[in-house]
């Protein structure tokens, strides 16, 4: 099994997620085949793991996306706002928006080569 240097979790949730949408539309489903694309189109599948999960709250904010590094750093969180936010469980986060062009997510978060 390979060791991904970045692990990117999308919230599908069909009660919640599925009907939020980002800036750009998408919703939780539609940016998971996004992302999937953008790492397959650029070559990146052996370096980043793309996966959905049911709720991992914050769809107040928009779709979420979470973002880890294997090598630590810290989980990076995408929503449909910028700052602070507070999600139920886990108090006041710092989200990014989610950026427009994928790509941009994956490489501001994937470690240099």
């Amino acid at each position: 099994m390979p060791q991904y240097e970045l692990h990117i979790v999308v919230c599908t949730d069909p009660r919640h997620c599925a009907h939020q949408q980002d800036d750009s539309g998408r919703d939780g489903g539609e940016l998971l085949t996004a992302l999937m694309e953008t790492v397959q189109d650029n070559e990146w599948t052996d370096r980043v793991q793309v996966s959905h999960c049911r709720c991992i709250f914050g769809c107040t904010y928009g779709p979420r996306i979470d973002v880890s590094p294997r090598n630590g750093g810290g989980k990076v969180l995408y929503g449909s706002v910028e700052g602070m936010a507070v999600i139920s469980r886990r108090g006041a986060v710092d989200f990014h928006r989610i950026p427009v062009e994928l790509d941009h997510l994956i490489l501001d978060n994937l470690p240099m080569e």
